[in-house]
């Protein structure tokens, strides 16, 4: 085992050095310290007990290749071997961003639903690129991540362990993240990452692991041959809803309680598909990363604030009413942004997101007379045509009236998409 000291100097590969200011955290594998390289702040993993050259060369080839997209705190700078050992270095995480555990353990709460759904939609876009590129995580935990609470965004730390697609870093994964195959005894790949990000997703939106009810609570104690059972050979969703001996334990797993009718059903099927028995013997048939952007965008899609009480609540599109879930007062629902296959209740202070993104385009607001506008509060100037057939425009900060017939043509990322305000009959 090797430490650092501050002000001690640390080389870089390809020239450059690091100078320690102060240890930040350690962990099994290593101490993070806190470093300064040119002139500027950033953070040193430093291993306690270097992992062997394969190892170093993958992290090199990973730096070389850069990140597969912005949410992850990728390795910039590797070291030098020195010391025994060696490290490599990358940005700070902010200070309004907190690990994934201390939201779990209700220290740290999203600020609303909008949020906790834009971190969902940010991690699986993170490992959608990820997957992309080539790569596979191999260690996906609630250690991976970093959240703004108010914001839902998504830094992925601990990418060191990332490998090419077949190939096996020496780390299996953290017990209750690694798919059944791998508590078998499989090596990690794309499949195994798909099964981990979905019990990350669950855990998120309920705050309970997926495989922890009745059967876990009833566990004398957590023995490795335990582990290996609940998480691997007779793995059981806590909601199979063909075998009840797992259901959540009430007094223990409130959260999941109380938030499993809280969502949408849709949500509640994916789950409940995703964690079968079925996908849990043929990783190839796990959901793909894509899949849960689309489903994370209907369920976004179907959360508005109600009018009545200004909080945010899941309705039935279906609907043209439906009941607020927090005031029990009825939402009109009637007024719609339609396109595609996409329907958008239109109320007040609602964010409207054209694509997958997790920057609104548009927001609902009202004039003083209470009739609905929309403000355009993306970068791009929308075009909107009229039902009598006059063509206007919307540039960034301007409003259009929430008026049947209105075509409106979204330009996202220099792609146009086409939408038509329709009202619905509230017969």
């Amino acid at each position: 085992m090797t430490e650092l000291s501050k002000n001690s100097i640390v080389s870089l590969v390809g020239g450059g050095s690091a100078t320690i200011i102060k240890e930040l955290g350690r962990g099994g594998q290593g101490i993070v310290y806190l470093v300064e390289v040119c002139g500027e702040k950033k953070a040193l993993k430093w291993y306690l007990n270097a992992p062997d050259d394969k190892f170093y060369r993958n992290l090199e080839r990973n730096i070389v290749s850069g990140a597969p997209s912005d949410a992850f705190l990728w390795p910039e700078f590797l070291t030098e071997k020195q010391q025994g050992s060696y490290g490599y270095i990358m940005k700070l995480r902010p200070q309004n961003y907190y690990e994934f555990g201390n939201f779990l353990l209700a220290k740290v709460s999203f600020k609303s639903f909008t949020a906790m759904l834009s971190a969902a939609m940010k991690i699986c876009n993170g490992f959608m690129m990820l997957h992309r590129f080539g790569y596979s995580y191999q260690d996906l935990n609630d250690g991976n991540f970093f959240i703004d609470p108010q914001t839902g965004d998504v830094l992925i730390c601990d990418n060191d362990n990332v490998m090419p697609q077949g190939e096996k870093s020496g780390i299996m994964g953290k017990a209750r993240y690694m798919a059944p195959e791998i508590v078998a005894g499989g090596i990690p790949d794309k499949y195994s990452d798909r099964f981990s990000l979905s019990v990350i997703l669950f855990m998120l939106f309920y705050a309970n692991h997926p495989f922890e009810g009745a059967k876990v609570v009833a566990c004398p104690c957590m023995t490795e041959s335990f582990e290996k059972k609940f998480y691997g050979s007779e793995a059981l969703f806590i909601y199979n809803p063909n075998d009840k001996s797992n259901l959540p334990v009430r007094g223990i797993h409130q959260n999941v309680i109380k938030r499993w009718p809280v969502f949408p059903k849709l949500l509640r099927d994916t789950f409940i598909d995703e964690f079968s028995q079925e996908k849990l013997k043929n990783p190839s048939q796990r959901m793909i990363e894509q899949n849960w952007e689309k489903i994370i965008s209907v369920i976004r899609d179907s959360l508005v604030v109600c009018n009545h009480c200004k909080e945010e609540t899941f309705v039935t599109i279906s609907n043209t009413k439906d009941k607020c879930m927090n005031c029990n007062k009825e939402v009109d629902l009637s007024k719609r942004l339609v396109m595609l296959n996409r329907s958008l209740p239109l109320t007040n202070k609602t964010p409207i997101y054209i694509d997958n993104d997790n920057t609104p385009d548009g927001i609902v607001t009202v004039d003083n007379n209470g009739f609905l506008l929309i403000k355009n509060v993306s970068t791009e100037t929308w075009t909107v045509e009229t039902p009598s057939g006059k063509v206007k425009t919307v540039a960034p900060q301007e409003i259009l009236p929430v008026k049947e017939g209105l075509k409106i043509t979204f330009r996202v990322h220099a792609a146009p998409h086409k939408a038509e305000i329709k009202f619905m009959s509230n017969n």
